[in-house]
């Protein structure tokens, strides 16, 4: 704290702290009280009609036990994680690379490649996916240019989780940098030595990744596979385009209690959600044995 005042002074270190303490209460605090409220209250219009009581009651919690809700909260929660596993299963490579393995030139121009398309805006880069995947679309007249019948990226339904494969493509495209920079920024500090030494002493690098590469890209691998999972759920405007009717997700659930102005509905589903995925990040946490400290690190 004394250096703080000895390089910003008393008005810098006010300012900071006042700033802090403002975006904490406004974007944090203040909303969510009011989506505490919310949830463990009914709305107005059922209170009215004797369906709910006053007071405290778990009241807009209940629809989540339908079948139609419940259903999608499940499948949104299924599907994130598996989508959470294969955007790890292609980043690794990529960050492991990026960090280990290109020149600085190559560097460069790796992540200007990966930066670029994130420029656009995420509603037109769905819309690239669904004309790219669409019947008639590039991919699909390059395959059947081969011989090969259409790929039906829209209509195929993957087993169990009742998503087609063009919302896996979009969801892994969509949030792929953040799970490719924590782990590149993680095997970046990685000394190149002890991998050049394990090597040297006989082990494959399948053995080199386990016992060198990921320890110590632990912090890195749980905070992409956290950020990347709460985005995955909360995600809204690529199920939308990609996913269609059949890929319905949670969040089209919570839009819809607030487009009819059930705000105590959407607020409790919204609060489910939330804990989910703190539930989520405690098993990261546990599961790759670090702190908070490690991951924001």
């Amino acid at each position: 704290m004394g250096d703080a005042f000895k390089r910003f002074g008393r008005v810098g270190v006010a300012f900071m702290f006042g700033t802090t303490a403002v975006w904490a209460l406004m974007l944090i605090l203040i909303p969510h009280v009011m989506l505490l409220d919310y949830a463990f209250h009914a709305n107005p219009g059922s209170i009215a009609k004797g369906l709910a009581p006053e007071g405290l009651t778990f009241y807009s919690f209940e629809p989540l036990f339908d079948e139609l809700a419940g259903n999608t909260f499940i499948r949104t929660l299924l599907t994130s994680f598996v989508v959470t596993g294969l955007a790890l299963m292609v980043c690794y490579p990529i960050a492991y690379y990026l960090a280990k393995v290109a020149t600085s030139r190559w560097l460069n121009v790796l992540m200007l490649g990966l930066l670029v398309p994130f420029w656009v805006n995420e509603v037109l880069r769905a819309y690239a996916w669904r004309t790219l995947m669409a019947k008639k679309g590039l991919l699909n007249q390059l395959w059947t240019g081969m011989g090969f019948d259409p790929i039906e990226f829209f209509n195929y339904q993957i087993p169990v989780l009742n998503a087609n494969i063009a919302l896996f493509v979009g969801l892994i495209y969509s949030y792929i940098l953040f799970m490719v920079f924590p782990m590149y920024s993680a095997m970046e500090s990685l000394d190149k030595n002890q991998i050049e030494a394990a090597r040297d002493l006989g082990a494959s690098w399948g053995r080199v990744h386990r016992k060198v590469v990921i320890p110590h890209a632990k912090p890195g691998i749980a905070s992409g596979c956290i950020v990347t999972f709460m985005l995955v759920a909360g995600s809204y405007i690529v199920p939308v385009l990609l996913g269609g009717r059949s890929s319905f997700w949670f969040t089209q659930a919570i839009e819809s209690q607030f487009s009819v102005l059930n705000w105590n509905g959407g607020s409790a589903y919204a609060l489910v959600l939330e804990f989910i995925c703190l539930v989520f990040i405690m098993i990261m946490m546990k599961v790759f044995r670090v702190t908070l400290r490690d991951i924001t690190r």
